[in-house]
Formats: structure tokens, sequence, C-alpha cells
């Protein structure tokens, strides 16, 4: 349960992630591997999960977390919907919670147009390669 502790079990306060899109050098989504999202090598290889998509000299336990940006677009787009038929309806006040929650993850919605390292967008061969972004520089205005 993330802020709860790692491996807290199924008696710990709070929802519990599964990272269900790692993938290996071919970023392809045929390619996943279901895994916790709190990775304490407990579990998988020698270091966990991590060295079946990374071959590092070492590896840090971690949390990791993965996002469907198209997803939640589409949950702001119905909860927009909803607001301007409710209002249509002289409603508006029964879906007001929701589309302020829906506001807010469109407000996080914006890192997914980003390069997922903050990068310059440009030719770059590698994250290690490629100068650091700032300001709209690493944004190619693309829903990742």
């Amino acid at each position: 349960t993330p802020g709860g502790g790692c491996e807290a079990g199924s008696t710990a306060d709070g929802p519990s992630y599964i990272n269900t899109f790692q993938r290996g050098a071919q970023e392809s989504v045929w390619e996943t591997v279901p895994q916790p999202t709190c990775d304490a090598f407990k579990y998988g290889g020698t270091n966990g999960y991590l060295d079946l998509f990374t071959g590092d000299s070492s590896y840090a336990k971690q949390w990791k977390y993965t996002d469907a940006p198209d997803a939640d677009a589409r949950a702001v787009q119905a909860a927009y919907w909803a607001d301007v038929w409710a209002k249509a309806q002289g409603k508006g006040a029964d879906v007001s919670a929701t589309v302020g929650k829906a506001a807010k993850m469109g407000d996080y919605l914006r890192y997914a147009m980003y390069d997922k390292y903050f990068k310059k967008i440009g030719n770059c061969v590698g994250p290690s390669t490629c100068a650091a972004g700032t300001g709209k520089d690493a944004s190619d205005y693309l829903l990742s």
C-alpha cells in the first residue's frame, strides 16, 4: 500500500497498486510483466523485477508507478459532458464535486505532454545524451 509501507499486506489501509506497464527495450505492450509498485527485491529475479527490463551494474529498491493518460483524458471528457448536461437540467451541483476532481486530474495530464525524462525534444540517442529541458522545450504537445 503506497504511503503505508512497502509490502504492508492486505490488512493495511489504502489502495494496493499493481504496475502492469513496465517494459523492456522494445517498449511493446505485449511484453509487459505484472509486478508490484514497490520493488524490495523480495520477488522476481536477483534484483526484483528491475533486471528483467534493464541491464545495470546496480539497482535501487524503489516505488514504481505507471499511468494511462489517454484513459484519464477520456474521464475528464466524460466529466465535462456530465457537467454540461447536468447544468442544462439545472442540476450542476449534483456533479460539481466530480467535475472538481476531473479538473485536478486534467491539470496533471499536462505532464503526459512532456518527454518521459523531461529532456529537450530533438535528436536524442538516449536519456543520458540529451540536454535537460527548460520551460516548454521538453514538451512535444502529444499525449503520451
